[in-house]
């Protein structure tokens, strides 16, 4: 870590921004007085090949993209410390702050942040690139309400080769929002990033994501056998347009979601005029959970073949004894 006022590289620390798993991000300002994010990779993972490697692919994905919703990509500065990404500084908030201070968000605001995400994406998604680590602590939103994406250290850029983390295990982060193609080690695509939003829509409205658990595998577990609750169950003000758009974003199958973020946005947009008999209904089902009904049926069968088996018993008794 280090401490304000602390000079790295030519530029004056100003204070720690957004640190994760992964990495260690820093305010600072320039020799000429401009803002920047200084990206370091966190201490387990210097000298790690990998870890270079990711750090020029983000290079390389954030200086293709030019958009108002994604920070620039300055540069890379390579030292014998370890590799630090320069980038454009953004002035806001996270989604997660403003998630721990207003929740559920109202209808409005949760559409329009949502909506604009929906838009990054449709242009992340057209030129290839795919975020796969959408969440609240991910976005950030200026005072003129304006959404920006950032971090995209697990990015992937279409074309690109598989790259390996050392130490994976422990630098995974929140499985909330992670699809379940991701759990299993798939690399994913634009339909990943759609479960990651349809996630966040879901929190945003009912105020909760939809699985708990003690630890993160029982939350992946419930990612990959466990059917959400639906959303107007927690917030019945939720229009049913809109959670048809929610549920048919998180399905677990990735083939039955939004196949586009254009998709998703049109049917966001003009959720009011939507035709929700073209929207797959609560169709999954919890696998390993026996419903009620299959209960009783299950019940039924056991005790027609139990009196079957005993009334056969008493007449094979009675043939004997004649």
């Amino acid at each position: 870590m280090f401490e304000k006022g602390t000079r790295v590289y030519g530029y004056e620390i100003l204070e720690p921004i957004g640190s994760g798993g992964l990495s260690q991000n820093y305010k600072a300002r320039g020799s000429n007085g401009s803002l920047v994010t200084l990206k370091f990779p966190t201490p387990e993972l210097v000298g790690d090949p990998a870890t270079y490697e990711r750090f020029l692919r983000e290079l390389k994905i954030g200086k293709q993209l030019v958009h108002p919703a994604i920070p620039r990509t300055i540069s890379i500065i390579e030292k014998h410390e370890g590799p630090c990404l320069v980038m454009e500084y953004i002035e806001g908030r996270s989604l997660r702050n403003i998630l721990q201070e207003h929740l559920p968000l109202a209808l409005e605001k949760s559409l329009d942040i949502t909506s604009q995400l929906a838009e990054a994406l449709v242009y992340l998604h057209s030129n290839g690139v795919y975020h796969r680590d959408l969440k609240p602590e991910n976005v950030l939103i200026d005072s003129c309400g304006k959404v920006h994406i950032i971090d995209f250290g697990i990015a992937l850029l279409r074309g690109a080769r598989r790259v390996t983390w050392r130490n994976l295990s422990d630098v995974l982060g929140t499985p909330d929002y992670m699809a379940p193609e991701q759990i299993q080690g798939k690399r994913g695509d634009s339909r990943t990033d759609l479960y990651a939003l349809g996630m966040m829509l879901y929190e945003m409205l009912t105020g909760a994501i939809p699985f708990h658990g003690d630890n993160a595998l029982s939350i992946m577990h419930q990612q990959l056998t466990v059917t959400p609750p639906l959303p107007r169950q927690s917030n019945p003000a939720i229009p049913p347009h809109i959670e048809e758009i929610i549920m048919k974003s998180i399905r677990k199958n990735p083939n039955e979601r939004y196949q586009s973020a254009e998709a998703f946005l049109s049917d966001l947009k003009n959720y009011d005029e939507l035709d929700v008999s073209n929207l797959p209904r609560r169709k999954e089902k919890t696998p390993g959970v026996i419903t009620n009904r299959q209960i009783w049926v299950l019940g039924g069968i056991i005790a027609f073949v139990f009196l079957a088996i005993f009334g056969l018993i008493i007449i094979i008794g009675l043939l004997r004894h004649h």
